[in-house]
């Protein structure tokens, strides 16, 4: 079942400037982020995607329940009644001071689903393409040099998206996340340990527990002005003696929800006996 943008005009993009699992980090919490954040102006009109039984959550956070299906609208001051009846665009609430955004929710039988996801939130078209900036061994914190690995280390990959349709100040120009990475180690020609993707986006939204098998250490969550950092473990204590000395390529692609994608390679050798 698509729907309709909660924001005017209904059936144009607006501007995204958090995406589904990003991660969110405050003092020793960590989560993932349950929704996605369209950017919006203080005091614009929100309203319902669908119709259905509204139920004021607090003072700045409604749901609206259609029947299996539950929208939820965080940041909005309400202009609407507990269990109240809404109909599809009708005006739920406006853009609560200082968020500059509305935080955007799906859930499906009580599991949070990604928005952007093709057949949910119409239209929506990404042409850009997410990149993998740099790839990493570590272990225990530490980084292993590429040209010396061995025992095992864990594979950090630091990978971001841009959103397709520029976001106002002072949110503008910061990342997002991709919606998967994947990764494949090569000897030569020849494949050794095929694709696998450890980090993936694309449907549901991942367990609060998994969050430290997700990011890793110096993920950072965007703050107006101030760019996040994304550090995603591909492999989490990874054991080099699994193949036999010599010079690999590792593989790591990023992509979208579009299948809009890119690859960067990185070079290592594994010294187990030398």
């Amino acid at each position: 079942m698509s729907y309709s943008w909660p924001l005017q005009p209904f059936d144009r993009r607006h501007p995204v400037r958090a995406y589904f699992n990003d991660p969110r980090i405050s003092g020793d919490s960590r989560a993932f982020h349950f929704g996605i954040d369209i950017s919006a102006p203080n005091g614009t009109p929100v309203y319902a995607v669908e119709g259905g039984t509204v139920h004021l959550e607090d003072d700045r956070a409604i749901s609206v329940d259609a029947g299996g299906v539950e929208f939820g609208y965080w940041h909005v001051v309400p202009a609407v009644r507990h269990r109240q009846k809404v109909r599809r665009h009708d005006l739920l609430g406006h853009v609560d001071a200082p968020w500059l955004h509305v935080h955007f929710a799906e859930r499906r039988d009580g599991v949070y689903c990604n928005p952007l996801r093709a057949g949910a939130l119409e239209p929506w078209h990404d042409e850009t393409t997410p990149k993998v900036t740099r790839v990493v061994f570590e272990r225990r914190g530490k980084n292993v040099p590429a040209g010396a690995l061995y025992g095992v280390v864990d594979v950090i990959a630091e990978a971001h998206d841009m959103p397709p349709i520029p976001v106002p100040p002072p949110w503008d120009g910061l990342p997002v996340t991709p919606a998967r990475l994947r990764w494949r180690v090569l000897r030569g020609p020849d494949v050794v340990r095929p694709w696998r993707a450890p980090v993936d986006f694309r449907h549901e939204l991942l367990p609060r527990a998994a969050f430290h098998r997700i990011y890793a250490a110096g993920t950072r969550q965007n703050h107006a002005g101030r760019p996040g950092l994304y550090r995603f473990y591909l492999g989490h204590t990874w054991s080099t003696t699994r193949f036999p000395d010599g010079n690999y390529r590792l593989q790591v692609e990023a992509s979208d929800l579009a299948g809009n994608h890119s690859t960067l390679t990185k070079r290592f050798t594994i010294a187990n006996n030398v």
